[in-house]
Order: structure tokens, then C-alpha cells, then sequence
């Protein structure tokens, strides 16, 4: 009976070593750890950090879809988006790629139809859409182009 007991403690032991790193069905690497989950104890929003001297300095977030797929992820400054950060569709594949500037859109971004087509592509300013902004329909036709010179206002020419 006691090898019966110290067999199971042990087995339990590794089991619950093995899964240190999950939340729900997302493994999580060795410096990330979950911010907040769905009820179904899968991870909404995981974040990757650096420690030195006992402080934890987040540098990057991952968002995902209540069945554990991702939904974006970017690098942080200072807690706030800062780089370049990409979306994904519930399939995987990519739905947009833009630029952050301390939690602002900042430069370009493109957006993808779920076949892998550009959906749209433009740019922000101070996380305002500025400038040249193309739309696409998903076989890659241009739709129209719009000219965005003011907050919230846009000229059409297609």
C-alpha cells in the first residue's frame, strides 16, 4: 500500500510539474504569465516580461480568442503598445500588421481579407488615419482611395 501512495504522489508530482506553464489549453513560456482568463480558464491576455532586481518590466502582450487561438500580439513600452503589432484571424492567418508609439497608432498599417489579400492599407499620425488610405476587395481589385487630411474627414476619388 505505502509504494501504491508514494507512486501516485509522485505521478502527481510530475504531472503538475509538467503543466506549470499552461493555462487552459496555451502553454505559456518560462516569463509570461496570464493577466486575465475567460471562464473556460483559457488565457485572454498573457504578458511576456524581463525581472532584474525583483521588478518585472512587462515587453510584450498576447491577446487571445476564448478557444486559446491568438488574436494579436506586439511589444511594449512602459506598458503601452510600442512597435509593430500584428492581428490574426480565428484561422491563424494574418489580418493586420500595424505600428504603435507609446499606445498610439503611428505610420503604416495593412489590413488582410481572410484569404490572405490586402484588405486595406494606410497610415495613422498621433493614432489618427492620415493620408493615402487604399481599399481592396479579396481578389485584390482596388475599390477606392481615400484622402484623409483632418480628423475624421475623407475625401473620395474611387
Amino acid at each position: 500500500m505505502k509504494k501504491y501512495i508514494v507512486f501516485v504522489w509522485a505521478l502527481m508530482v510530475l504531472v503538475s510539474c509538467s503543466d506549470n506553464n499552461k493555462v487552459g489549453n496555451v502553454t505559456l513560456e518560462e516569463n509570461e504569465e496570464a493577466i486575465t482568463t475567460y471562464i473556460n480558464g483559457n488565457p485572454q491576455i498573457v504578458k511576456g516580461f524581463k525581472e532584474t532586481d525583483g521588478i518585472k518590466t512587462y515587453v510584450y502582450q498576447k491577446e487571445y480568442y476564448e478557444d486559446g487561438n491568438l488574436l494579436k500580439e506586439g511589444p511594449l513600452k512602459e506598458d503601452k503598445r510600442h512597435g509593430v503589432w500584428k492581428s490574426y484571424h480565428r484561422d491563424g492567418s494574418l489580418w493586420s500588421e500595424g505600428e504603435f508609439v507609446d499606445g498610439k497608432m503611428e505610420g503604416n498599417t495593412t489590413s488582410y481579407h481572410p484569404n490572405g489579400q490586402v484588405r486595406y492599407n494606410g497610415s495613422f499620425k498621433d493614432g489618427i488615419k492620415s493620408g493615402e488610405w487604399r481599399f481592396y476587395d479579396e481578389n485584390g481589385e482596388l475599390l477606392e482611395i481615400k484622402y484623409f487630411t483632418q480628423p475624421e474627414t475623407a475625401d473620395t476619388i474611387q
